[in-house]
């Protein structure tokens, strides 16, 4: 199959009932790992009457400021799974708008979300000593600024009038390691925006309620993870380690994480309309051998989104 087959589209190609509503790449980083030219994983969905923030990153609140966006305005976050690149900017985003009195704001989130922004207002409970409240406005707490609901595999809610499903996907799937799912779960979401369906894949394996989930959607959202340079990566961090070593991490990955071949077969089976790939653990060298095994399973329409991408 060519790989000038692979489409890649922009925010000016896509169909005129898109533009009631936007996915702005605010991070596109895959893992915790410091890089130059991507941040860490965040997307805000917006259309005409509101928005939402698909995980928080370090970094999100400075992106959105980049991105010309008025966080003020900024009502709900849901956060796909409690790892580190997904949640680093929350205690920003939270402090910032506790300091600067902006509207309270309410977190969606797995089992843990609770306890997780329980502990980001303890740590904000100084910030009440330290700034006063402005003239003529009440002083309160860092708790009232925030409110949070944990949602499940299959829950459905709705978000500023947004119809939102949520799946549990196989991020933290690994052999016999399965973790208490009534405590630790990673969600992948649906969500019905003005003009067409989105589907964010969040941290994900393969997984048929995935499939499910994404069935006809028009955009997937997608995360993608070049198995092969996962491993050098380890290899090269741990030169000394034996070659079981490299082989059971690269089963972990390919349980845990979406290869350009497994995206593709999700897309494919799905029936999706095109796919957004963020959270992208491709080094450069190796986009080109990544494409080729996207292209085993999928032709249709893609594009590799950038930070402060539009589509």
């Amino acid at each position: 199959m060519l790989l000038s087959a692979l489409i890649l589209i922009s925010f000016a190609s896509l169909p005129a009932q898109a533009e009631n509503s936007e996915i702005l790449t605010l991070g596109t980083m895959a893992g915790p790992m410091a890089n130059t030219e991507r941040s860490q994983p965040a997307t805000l969905l917006s259309w005409q009457d509101g928005m939402i923030l698909v995980d928080a990153g370090d970094g999100a609140v400075d992106q959105l400021a980049r991105a010309g966006v008025n966080s003020v305005m900024l009502k709900n976050v849901v956060i796909t799974h409690i790892h580190a690149d997904h949640i680093g900017g929350l205690f920003a985003l939270l402090s910032r708008r506790y300091q600067l009195m902006d509207p309270p704001i309410t977190i969606y989130g797995p089992p843990g979300t609770r306890a997780m922004v329980a502990g980001l207002v303890s740590a904000m409970e100084p910030l009440m000593l330290t700034s006063p409240a402005l003239p003529g406005m009440p002083l309160r707490s860092p708790a009232d600024s925030v409110k949070v609901v944990e949602i499940g595999d299959g829950a459905e809610v709705i978000i500023q009038g947004v119809s939102v499903k949520a799946v549990a996907n196989t991020h933290y799937i690994s052999g016999n390691n399965v973790p208490d799912s009534r405590q630790s779960l990673s969600l992948s979401l649906r969500f019905e925006l003005p003009g067409r369906s989105v589907v964010l894949t969040g941290d994900t394996g393969p997984s048929d309620a995935l499939i499910t989930l994404a069935r006809n959607a028009d955009v997937l959202v997608s995360s993608i993870l070049d198995l092969d340079a996962a491993v050098v990566a380890i290899r090269n961090s741990r030169p000394n380690a034996p070659p079981a070593f490299f082989e059971t991490a690269r089963r972990h990955f390919a349980q845990h994480h979406l290869s350009p071949q497994a995206a593709g077969q999700l897309a494919q089976s799905a029936g999706v309309k095109r796919i957004v790939f963020t959270h992208i653990g491709i080094t450069p060298d190796r986009m080109k051998a990544a494409k080729a095994e996207l292209a085993i399973n999928w032709n249709g329409p893609v594009v590799f989104a950038h930070d402060l991408g539009r589509y």
